[in-house]
């Protein structure tokens, strides 16, 4: 694959879409719901075999089948089976890794680049997906064949990860397993966070999303990464510089940010060669971080989704940032 054709999908991983191609008939798919664009008084009204759900984008569907969802992010496959709708998931997109079982359904391509005809195909009762899904015109080929397509938001905070968790539950009929399953996060998060032994100065931290050298992006405000920085003491040096989103890297802002520690993906690590590669890229070697080799990897699909595991992510980059701070 051609590296611009890397650094399209790469880039499309990470940022909400805007529009696309799609307009090809859609396929019928069995299905007993309906979407309807009618505005509602509530969020959800519950009927006695069916109800109304309106998603982020302000969509009002009509849910009244769960027996086959695609989950089209990897947070909301595992939301999904943390909910107890697992044996209900028919597919899922490619940044999925949790639970094992989900990693041996069907894959439908990626959720930010939708493949309307791929997801048509598994039989689809319900798609979720969120506000990074796209493109638009794919996402309705699938409503126009009768499938609802429920669109969440993608949440920045814990709070909006918690509250994300109950829509889920809502989503699904059963708001009082989201609100247990958001309580549930919510102390375990509570409990990681108090584990930490928060380090003083707090370290500046750099958030690098690599898919390899025609892919570098540094991470800010509106990330989820910063949450997770912030929850083990560390300064996101992004978003202190005024970076909102992602930006590509540039040595001078790199130097400049003075990061004590880099994280970055596996992926995007390996395809550098190493971290001897990493340290090669104009800049790295010029940090702290850099010079003291304080560079941190994790798989996207682990550190990178804000979902029902996020507790473990915490105590993991705790400990390993308490033994990059302590080397000599």
């Amino acid at each position: 694959m051609a590296r611009s054709a890397v650094a399209l999908l790469a880039l499309s991983l990470l940022t909400a879409a805007c529009g696309g191609s799609g307009d090809s008939a859609a396929p019928e798919s069995p299905t007993t719901a309906a979407v309807t664009e009618a505005p509602v008084d509530t969020a959800v009204e519950e009927a006695a075999d069916s109800w109304m759900f309106e998603g982020a984008d302000g969509v009002v569907s009509t849910i009244s089948d769960t027996s086959r969802i695609v989950a089209l992010s990897g947070d909301l496959t595992e939301g999904v089976f943390a909910l107890g709708f697992g044996d209900s998931v028919v597919a899922v997109d490619v940044t999925t890794v949790e639970p094992e079982t989900a990693r041996r359904l069907p894959i439908i391509g990626v959720g930010r680049f939708l493949n309307a005809e791929a997801v048509l195909a598994q039989a689809p009762t319900l798609v979720i997906g969120d506000t990074q899904t796209s493109p638009l015109p794919a996402i309705e080929q699938i409503r126009s064949a009768g499938v609802p397509v429920v669109i969440l938001d993608v949440p920045t905070t814990f709070d909006g990860l918690y509250a994300k968790l109950v829509a889920l539950g809502k989503l699904l009929g059963d708001e009082a397993a989201g609100q247990s399953l958001a309580d549930q996060v919510a102390a375990e998060v509570d409990a990681a966070v108090a584990a930490v032994d928060t380090p003083a100065p707090s370290p500046g931290i750099a958030f690098i999303y690599s898919r390899g050298p025609d892919v570098m992006l540094l991470f800010g405000e509106g990330m989820t990464t910063v949450p997770l920085i912030e929850s083990v003491g560390g300064r996101d040096v992004g978003a202190a510089s005024g970076v909102s989103g992602t930006v590509a890297v540039t040595p001078e802002a790199l130097i400049a940010a003075a990061p004590d520690i880099i994280i970055t993906t596996s992926e995007g690590l390996a395809a550098l060669g190493g971290v001897d590669g990493f340290l090669a890229t104009p800049g790295v070697a010029e940090t702290p971080a850099g010079r003291d080799r304080r560079i941190l990897d994790y798989p996207e699909g682990d550190f990178l989704t804000f979902g029902p595991r996020v507790a473990a992510s915490i105590a993991l980059l705790a400990s390993d940032m308490a033994t990059a701070l302590s080397a000599p």
